[in-house]
């Protein structure tokens, strides 16, 4: 049950920590110069810290399998979120060709279960 929990305090803090930094990012991208061309890579930014916390709170909640932990994390994560933002703004869910820049918050995040299991022991 302890894990359940913990579990889903890393999912809060990641997708809390997505949603400001995407408002932040808006921010950004309607006060300042800032292209907003540069906003998908900007997401991709936003989305690997998100999923680098996630992965980092389920390496330390598991103590194994960091690599493991951290990566189906991000991938659940991932998928919500792309499933969101699909069902919200688009009719239909396609992979383009830059769905492979989706892997970056994926290494991200598996980069974080490592650094969790790591600092848990």
């Amino acid at each position: 049950m302890e894990i359940i929990r913990k579990t889903l305090k890393a999912y809060v803090a990641a997708l809390t920590s997505f949603v400001l930094l995407t408002f932040a990012l808006a921010a950004l991208i309607s006060y300042t110069a800032f292209k907003e061309s540069w906003a998908f890579g900007g997401l991709i930014v936003i989305m690997s810290l998100s999923t680098a916390l996630l992965g980092f709170m389920e390496g330390a909640a598991t103590g194994k399998r960091g690599l493991a932990a951290g990566a189906a994390a991000a991938l659940i994560f991932v998928a919500v979120i792309l499933a969101a933002a699909g069902a919200a703004f688009s009719e239909s869910f396609a992979l383009r060709e830059g769905s492979l820049f989706y892997l970056i918050p994926i290494g991200a995040g598996a980069a974080g279960g490592i650094a969790g299991t790591n600092m848990g022991k």
